[in-house]
């Protein structure tokens, strides 16, 4: 294997491009951050690499390399681009999932060919592909024993991406981009002019209604973590929900403001997380939403071949 990729380097990408992450990661054990760091920094040079693309043909281009680096891991063979070896360096510690990093793949290549329609299906796809496939990366770093809870992971990182498509609205628009569903906005799609107010609001509403249940059947899920990492994983997505709630305090305008949740209130989240009870919510205890989210989750687990078993 090539030499390893210094983990400062690791450490500069999530706290550049994520304070959220980066403030949640502080609560992990040193080893464990320093492996969330090199997770996030592959995940984040993938996703920079097609949005500073000079082309979608470079674009694909790069995912296709990615992809075949993934394919050369897999194999036990060294990858060819420096990136790819901080997960090279995870799947020999950790044993990670390939097949989910193939998903958040599968994430970028389809963010390079316009969709004739975006629908609730195809948005809870693409959140699996770029975000729940993350949480499932992140499940053998972070200590999950038994498997059967990898859907509440994938929903976890769902709900997170939700929020995360709620308050981008306006950004993705100016890429010609819009992960609202079509029926849940009237037809809004990405044109010539400013998106309609009205639709986005109801968009975003609807989308953070749907992101609850997610979050609610991710959080069922932390239990399953290691002791030493359940606060952390538990505080970045309750700074996620927050932004949420600060969206639907606005009203659901997200397109002149970008909700953010300032320092003092992550250090307010992190205060009642720590007061939440070991355990938590347990899966038996969900809502029919929430628990028809984790289902959800499970099925997309399925179809790249994740399985939650043994």
């Amino acid at each position: 294997m090539s030499s390893p990729v210094s983990s400062p380097t690791a450490g500069d990408s999530i706290r550049l491009h994520s304070r959220s992450f980066s403030f949640a990661s502080r609560l992990l054990p040193a080893g464990k951050r320093g492996d969330v760091e090199r997770l996030y920094a592959w995940c984040r040079w993938c996703d920079d690499g097609v949005d500073t693309a000079a082309s979608p043909r470079r674009a694909l281009e790069f995912v296709e390399r990615a992809t075949q680096d993934v394919g050369r891991i897999a194999g036990g063979k060294s990858p060819v681009a420096a990136e790819s070896r901080w997960l090279a360096e995870l799947v020999g510690r950790h044993d990670l999932p390939l097949e989910a990093a193939l998903a958040l793949l599968d994430g970028m290549r389809s963010d390079l060919t316009a969709a004739e329609g975006f629908h609730e299906a195809d948005l809870l796809r693409y959140s699996f592909r770029v975000a729940g496939a993350v949480g499932v990366l992140l499940c053998p770093i972070l200590g999950l024993a038994d498997r059967r809870h990898l859907p509440h992971a994938a929903a976890l990182g769902m709900g997170m991406q939700l929020t995360n498509i709620a308050r981008d609205v306006a950004e993705d628009w100016r890429r010609s981009r819009c992960y609202l569903p079509l029926e849940w906005t009237a037809g809004l799609r990405p044109g010539s002019g400013p998106p309609d107010p009205r639709q986005v609001r109801r968009g975003v509403k609807t989308i953070l209604d749907v992101a609850d249940d997610y979050y609610a059947a991710g959080e069922a899920g932390i239990s399953g973590l290691d002791t030493d990492s359940r606060l952390a994983v538990r505080t970045a997505a309750r700074i996620y929900h927050a932004i949420g709630t600060k969206i639907r305090r606005r009203g659901f305008e997200v397109l002149d403001a970008r909700a953010r949740v300032s320092t003092l209130g992550k250090l307010g989240i992190f205060a009642v997380a720590m007061l939440t009870p070991a355990g938590g919510r347990r899966a038996r205890q969900l809502e029919d939403s929430a628990g028809r989210a984790l289902a959800a989750a499970q099925r997309l687990l399925a179809e790249y071949g994740i399985t939650v078993q043994g």
